[in-house]
């Protein structure tokens, strides 16, 4: 079992609202504790937004349990007409991440000792914010989050996935016979979480930017990055596209008795699969040097590998009679484009990346 810096500092901040509360003699401390708990954040950004709305929050649920408190007493009534009026309040303010906790620090407030109820309610005032305080700090004092090294890692990671995810697809194309096929799902939902991650990451990073910008990446690379998250998520779905022509190029070839392969088509899946080569090696070069901070070479957009296809497919076009040849050369073409799609995009990165480095 792992326990990282974000549940050390939610215990640390526990700690000290608790020490705190015994020290300055206010109960219950426990409700400190729950307040630190809840404000712990992800991120310093998030932190300071957070204690934003949580104060703003706070204020309103005390000044309503004040009011109702002092003036029309602590009874069922009250508390009831406390929840009914602060709810749309917190909604309209759009405040709807701390709805339970306004309502909370209302009626815990409200829930003071009648008999010396200003006493008591500043009292438990100060148990919420003594709580919040020490999550803010702690959370931008101890260990603050490096997302910059979480996201490059998480880049070369979902960018190998991603590639993997498409060349397999093609692959599978090129090497589908007769036999039977299947997804790897596990894979797919690794790649799709992979991406989903970085760009969560990415996004924390650069709301990150907005109060600590000496300790984050320049825009720059910020953009670079979302970029190739763009490409990653992009490219997987035309994996997609892939595997989906999987079944339909198998049923046609069981319906036609499993026909052998000509060399001519065969000699178009070659050159279909050795597109993958050209994906790999651009996207190598793309990650060494957003994640690695190396240097690149450009790579020019040829069509030597398109004029190559193109001669290969005139060659196999003789035998395209009926709608069996016709079904596989729309497949070819569907692929050709997704591959030409793939090498163009990772080049035209390489290059705005390497240019603005």
């Amino acid at each position: 079992m792992k326990i990282g810096a974000r549940v050390i500092k939610t215990g640390i901040a526990v700690a000290i609202t608790m020490f705190f509360c015994k020290y300055f003699d206010l109960e219950p401390a426990l409700f400190g504790a729950v307040s630190a708990v809840i404000n712990m954040q992800p991120s310093i950004f998030l932190t300071l937004r957070a204690a934003r709305d949580q104060i703003l929050v706070h204020i309103l649920g005390i000044a309503a349990g004040f009011f109702f408190g002092y003036f029309l007493g602590v009874n069922p009534f009250s508390a009831g007409f406390i929840v009914i009026l602060l709810i749309p309040i917190y909604i309209k303010l759009k405040l709807h991440s701390g709805i339970t906790m306004g309502i909370v620090a209302a009626l815990f407030v409200l829930s003071s000792n009648t008999d010396e109820f200003l006493i008591h309610a500043l009292v438990r005032t100060g148990v919420i914010f003594i709580g919040l305080g020490s999550a803010m700090l702690v959370n931008v004092l101890l260990w603050p989050p490096k997302y910059n090294k979480l996201l490059k890692e998480k880049l070369r990671q979902s960018n190998e996935a991603s590639i993997l995810y498409f060349c397999r697809a093609v692959q599978n194309y090129v090497g589908l016979d007769s036999r039977e096929f299947s997804v790897d799902l596990e894979q797919r939902k690794r790649v799709y979480k992979l991406n989903k991650e970085a760009r969560m990451l990415l996004d924390l990073l650069s709301r990150e930017r907005q109060v600590a910008t000496e300790s984050s990446e320049p825009r720059e690379w910020l953009s670079q990055a979302e970029k190739l998250i763009d490409y990653n998520e992009s490219i997987t779905k035309k994996g997609d596209r892939i595997f989906d022509l999987l079944p339909i190029r198998l049923e046609r070839r069981m319906k036609s008795g499993s026909p052998p392969i000509s060399e001519e088509f065969k000699y178009v899946l070659e050159i279909l699969e050795s597109g993958c080569t050209i994906v790999i090696r651009v996207n190598g070069k793309i990650s060494s040097v957003i994640v690695d901070g190396g240097t690149a070479i450009p790579e020019e957009i040829s069509e030597d590998y398109w004029e190559g296809l193109t001669k290969a497919i005139e060659r196999w076009q003789p035998r395209l009679t009926g709608s069996y040849y016709l079904h596989g050369l729309l497949e070819v073409a569907v692929i050709a484009s997704e591959i030409k799609w793939a090498t163009r995009q990772a080049k035209i990165l390489l290059y705005e990346i390497v240019e603005n480095k």
